[in-house]
């Protein structure tokens, strides 16, 4: 019982735990926009949660080891298994969830050069559309136009919130703004509200909130803030 407290009250344990709650309400969220969709089998939805469960706190301990944990890349691989079973009749689902798990596995190794602007697009792309399009295409058997647009302000913000943990730290930290611009312009590509206008805020905040962040509490903290900006653009 002690050494399970003690587990709990690792502040590394808690910070996965947030970090994957985070993500997967994003996730879950923008999988579950359509008014219109068939609900889905219990043993559909628990591989798809076990699936984003294991995915989120892999790359969790990727990043945050800089791509040198040994328990992120076994989680993300236990994760490809799930996702597998996720979409049992329909391979193309299974590829897709697949993807990001091999990516991130490959990403590991330095030679590959996937620790760089390339990788950062990838890895937003895939985590971004993961689950949300998984989810999506399970409940109504199509992808429609409209929800992929949804999903581009959602790739932006892992361009925004990851970018740290793929690039290196530029001279220049004017050069830290770019991927917040792209945040904002694809965020003005949905339509106007208030809420619009307090998600471009908080991207704003967040960049400047993040120089100051301890860089162990980082991390955890962009998953906090993207899940806010993502309620906010999708409510």
């Amino acid at each position: 019982m002690t050494s399970l407290t003690a587990f709990f009250k690792n502040r590394t344990v808690q910070q996965v735990f947030l970090f994957t709650f985070c993500q997967n309400l994003l996730w879950w969220l923008i999988g579950s926009t359509a008014s219109t969709g068939q609900p889905l089998d219990w043993s559909v939805k628990l591989a798809l949660g076990g699936y984003g469960i294991l995915l989120a706190a892999g790359y969790f301990l990727i990043l945050r080891r800089h791509f040198q944990s040994h328990i992120g890349p076994i989680l993300v691989v236990a994760a490809a298994t799930l996702g597998l079973l996720a979409a049992p009749n329909d391979h193309l689902l299974q590829l897709f969830a697949v993807l990001l798990c091999v990516f991130l596995v490959l990403a590991c190794i330095p030679q590959l050069g996937l620790q760089s602007v390339y990788g950062l697009v990838v890895f937003s792309f895939l985590a971004g559309c993961g689950v949300p399009v998984i989810l999506f295409f399970l409940r109504n058997h199509y992808l429609a136009l409209q929800f992929m647009t949804t999903l581009v302000p959602v790739m932006a913000s892992y361009l925004t919130f990851f970018a740290p943990y793929y690039l290196p730290t530029p001279p220049d930290w004017r050069w830290t703004l770019i991927p917040s611009g792209i945040l904002i312009l694809a965020i003005l590509l949905l339509p106007f509200s208030w809420k619009t206008w307090v998600a471009i805020l908080l991207v704003g905040g967040y960049w400047e909130l993040n120089r100051h962040v301890t860089v162990a509490y980082r991390l955890v903290t962009a998953g906090v803030v993207q899940l806010l900006v993502g309620y906010l653009l999708l409510r």
